[in-house]
């Protein structure tokens, strides 16, 4: 690697490990049995050294940005895979020619880092499309903040009086975020899945889904996902049901459910933000109320809060089939929860039948 290809590197992995978890720059350290430290300035100066001494490469820094960049902290809008579109996609080479179809052929395999100077025009490029067992869009957009705080105002120089004004002189400190944005197909898992971090009920999340679905219609059909979203009001309501009565076999709790029927609905939740209403014995007995499959499958879910141990809280809204991830998290984290919560899509299993129904 030349030294401009390690200047280049360095850039791009010190931009990036500046607003990732330090858990997942420590991860990528230990994973090359390079020395950590104990504060991210720690972390800038061993992943320097490293990247200079050829221990940490290209290579390895995208597929840990792969990993951890951009999971986690989003939107996510999940849908079934038909036989079609499986099979459209099932391997390498189908994949491929789609892309290639497309006219996107020069997006295939590109690396996810080549490109240092991520776009700033707040819109959303795509700058790959990858496969491993699975195929992958990747688009980037990038944005500049300005940081002010205590370090930042000890760099402010004294008022100066220019043509008869007195002016002030405030130093702000610059912040480059690269944001990602991931539609993914996974005829493995039969399901798909749009990742959007951009806030919700916005004009920048709306242009990303636009963004995202155009570029994906390029290559098939859209529509056949559309049509086919997770349902999410049945996993709202199987999944509360299946933690209700311990047949969930999933180490989560539910922070809030609304249950409907009808014209009316019934709502369970915690007082805080990370108790479950498990913690009042008392609700809980009330939730238990709803136990036949034919009594709880008088109702849909609305939305849900759901916290899956540490991977932390994860929210679901019927009305427009949308998860929401609050964690930063790894891919293998995200697409555990994913599958986690596609399963409850069909009737929970069976609930025990409460002491005093007499046995119908």
């Amino acid at each position: 690697m030349s030294d401009t290809e390690k200047e280049a590197l360095r850039e791009l992995a010190l931009s990036i490990v500046r607003v990732q978890s330090n858990t997942f720059i420590k991860e990528l350290l230990r994973e090359h049995k390079v020395r950590i430290g104990a504060t991210k300035a720690d972390f800038d100066a061993n992943l320097t050294k490293a990247i200079e001494d050829g221990v940490i490469t290209r290579e390895h820094i995208e597929s840990w940005l792969n990993a951890v960049e951009g999971w986690g902290q989003q939107h996510v809008y999940v849908y079934r895979l038909g036989q079609d579109v499986k099979a459209q996609f099932a391997t390498r080479t189908a994949a491929r020619q789609a892309v290639e179809d497309a006219e996107l052929g020069e997006y295939w395999d590109r690396s996810t880092t080549g490109v240092v100077d991520w776009p700033e025009d707040e819109s959303f490029h795509l700058v790959a499309i990858t496969y491993d067992d699975s195929l992958r869009f990747h688009w980037h957009t990038g944005a500049q903040y300005w940081i002010r705080g205590r370090d930042e105002a000890q760099h402010d120089k004294p008022n100066e009086w220019i043509d008869g004004f007195e002016y002030q002189f405030r130093a702000y400190r610059g912040r480059a975020v690269r944001e990602v944005m991931r539609f993914e197909i996974r005829p493995q898992d039969a399901m798909a899945a749009l990742f959007v971090a951009s806030p919700i009920k916005t004009a920048e999340h709306e242009a990303a889904l636009a963004t995202a679905m155009e570029t994906v219609q390029s290559v098939f059909d859209f529509e056949l996902l559309r049509s086919k979203p997770l349902l999410v009001s049945k996993v709202i309501r199987n999944f509360d049901q299946a933690l209700t009565f311990g047949t969930a076999g999933v180490a989560a709790t539910p922070s809030t459910t609304r249950l409907k029927s009808g014209a009316a609905y019934v709502e369970f939740g915690a007082t805080v933000t990370d108790g479950s209403y498990f913690d009042s014995p008392d609700v809980k007995v009330v939730r238990e109320v709803i136990r036949s499959e034919q009594t709880v499958g008088a109702f849909d879910g609305t939305s849900a809060a759901f916290r899956f141990g540490d991977f932390g809280r994860v929210e679901l809204s019927a009305g427009d089939f949308r998860i929401r991830l609050w964690s930063s998290l790894t891919a293998d984290s995200v697409w555990h929860i994913l599958r986690t919560l596609y399963r409850f899509q069909t009737n929970p299993r069976k609930t025990p039948k409460a002491a005093n129904d007499g046995g119908s």
